[in-house]
């Protein structure tokens, strides 16, 4: 029983972990992009 609770204690710190550096990841990406001055759909100009 003890292994059982000690693998679900390891397993969350492993997720929780790994949201951390991909929210990290995802936000230096996001922050380093330039917006967009353009419109996104352009219908009509075919």
């Amino acid at each position: 029983m003890i292994r059982v609770i000690a693998a679900c204690v390891i397993g969350a710190a492993l997720a929780g972990g790994a949201t951390f550096v991909a929210t990290n990841v995802a936000s230096e990406s996001t922050a380093t992009a330039e917006p967009v001055n353009e419109t996104l759909y352009n219908y009509g100009d075919r």
